[in-house]
């Protein structure tokens, strides 16, 4: 039977159930998938011919696996596609199914035929397809397709989607957000991210309400007509209080065609340089899978200056995270408030010629320094930084020890048993660095991707240690220097690689 393919046909209709392996909850899916091919627009004759090879094929999956466990479930998706096609897909646990092995049933000679190929005969025969897909470690999937003759079924689009800004005849309002703005900004941050954004306080409000509060989180807001339609915020970690993390900017998807950013960035400019925040630098972290975010930070005087190399989940452009092998890679991007006040940063020659010219353009007026040194102290003191979500690790080194190399080699290896997938290691980079620094990394996976300050009197090294492999060709950067920064880390990941 010749396989439909559907893999370039977005879903206007998709819905899932899951049922455990007892015939008696059958009906529950039969009935459901009856219900959804009616919404879809088929014909009576349609939905009783899904039905069948739906009830056909779950009677056989279902039987097949006796010893199921209770806890063992069945998923059952409903699509229905934009050419009309519904697609039922089963995802079963059950033991594997040999199709050759399934007797062949023939309607012409039904007394020579035998009755256990019957029910494979029927749901082929109400559908257009009828296909089973080995999944190797997920089990297996059968595929039941079946094209309607009508489709009727029409998405109905989210009036907050559907909805567009009216002209203004009054410009937009940018103020700093109180305390009283939490809910309102816990909203804002759902309707631009769903919950994929980073910042855990930004889905709850008392949470939000008291980092205004204590100042940890300042924001900027752009109001219309008295309703907060952007937002762009500001935390300042306790660890490295000199240094502003500039949030994500976020605005409602109505306003997004409108002057709405336009004025928040504007905001940002001013409120930067007027020096309220009390800090010497702030900086960003932008993903690289596009470069809209990128154009953002340079508008409002960011200059790159670091990569964190597959760092996070891929996002999707619906601003959910997706179940996916690949992972983001964030180019860190700088703006100072302060004149840097370094005499020199030290770090390995081979990476003087790719960071002169991105040190020279953030701001740094030092030179670059290849000077090597033993650690003073005894013992390595660090701080660790832990996301669960992302499987990152952040490992700052605070003051190198002779025992540093022992000490990072345990930590890093640690933190990959505790499922960290990339760790990102600083080293302090405002004396000079220990002796074979780079071969040192190299020994831990760690790839060399650029330099880090968190005030005008500290930067560091910055070393991406990573357990997975990285597709640098997805990495889009706008700034011609970041781009000479990825391919330089290419090059060390490749060596790496090859050893």
């Amino acid at each position: 039977m010749e396989i439909i393919p559907d893999v370039d046909i977005m879903p206007k209709l998709s819905s899932a159930i899951e049922i455990p392996y007892d015939l008696r909850l059958m009906l529950v899916a039969l009935e459901w998938t009856t219900e959804l091919a009616d919404l879809a627009g088929s014909a009576r004759k349609e939905s009783d011919a899904l039905r069948l090879a739906l009830d056909e094929t779950l009677t056989f999956l279902i039987n097949s696996y006796p010893d199921a466990e209770v806890w063992e479930q069945i998923r059952i998706e409903f699509v229905l596609l934009t050419d009309g096609m519904i697609k039922i897909a089963v995802t079963n646990a059950g033991p594997p199914v040999h199709l050759n092995k399934i007797p062949q049933y023939n309607p012409q000679a039904p007394s020579e035929s035998e009755i256990d190929g019957l029910w494979y005969f029927l749901a082929c025969k109400a559908v257009d397809d009828l296909s089973f897909e080995n999944r190797g470690l997920d089990g297996w999937r059968v595929v039941i397709r079946k094209r309607l003759a009508v489709a009727s079924f029409e998405v109905k689009m989210p009036i907050k989607t559907a909805e567009v800004a009216a002209d203004r005849k009054t410009p937009f309002i940018t103020r700093l957000a109180t305390p009283e703005d939490a809910g309102e900004l816990v909203d804002l941050t759902y309707d631009t991210y769903r919950y994929s954004y980073p910042g855990e306080a930004f889905y709850h409000e008392t949470k939000l309400r008291d980092l205004l509060t204590k100042g940890e989180i300042i924001s900027l807001v752009v109001e219309s007509d008295g309703v907060i339609v952007g937002n762009s915020s500001f935390a300042i970690p306790r660890q490295t209080p000199r240094c502003a993390y500039s949030c994500s900017l976020m605005i409602k998807p109505a306003f997004r065609q409108s002057k709405a950013i336009i004025y928040l960035l504007k905001e940002i400019d001013r409120y930067i340089a007027s020096g309220t925040m009390d800090v010497d630098m702030c900086y960003g972290a932008t993903v690289t899978t596009h470069m809209g975010s990128q154009k953002v930070g340079a508008r409002t005087g960011f200059s790159p200056l670091a990569l964190h190399l597959a760092v996070c989940i891929v996002v999707d452009f619906r601003g959910m995270k997706l179940a996916a092998t690949e992972r983001e890679t964030l180019v860190i991007c700088v703006r100072f408030t302060h004149p840097p006040e370094l005499e020199a940063i030290y770090l390995p020659k081979r990476h003087h010629a790719v960071m002169a010219g991105l040190v020279t353009q953030v701001g740094f007026n030092c030179p670059l320094s290849a000077e090597e040194a033993l650690p003073a102290a005894e013992q390595t003191q660090f701080n660790v930084e832990e996301d669960n979500i992302e499987h990152s690790a952040y490992l700052m080194i605070t003051e190198l020890g002779q025992d540093w190399t022992t000490r990072l080699q345990k930590k890093v290896f640690a933190l990959k048993a505790k499922g960290m997938l990339t760790i990102i290691i600083l080293i302090p980079a405002w004396h000079p660095v220990p002796p074979g620094l780079d071969m040192e990394m190299g020994r831990l996976n760690a790839v060399f991707s650029g330099l880090k300050p968190v005030s005008a009197k500290e930067c560091y090294i910055v070393y991406s240690a990573l357990s997975g492999p990285v597709d640098f060709d997805r990495i889009l950067l706008l700034d011609p220097l970041a781009h000479a920064l990825k391919e330089h880390s290419r090059q060390l990941y490749a060596e790496i690689v090859a050893e």
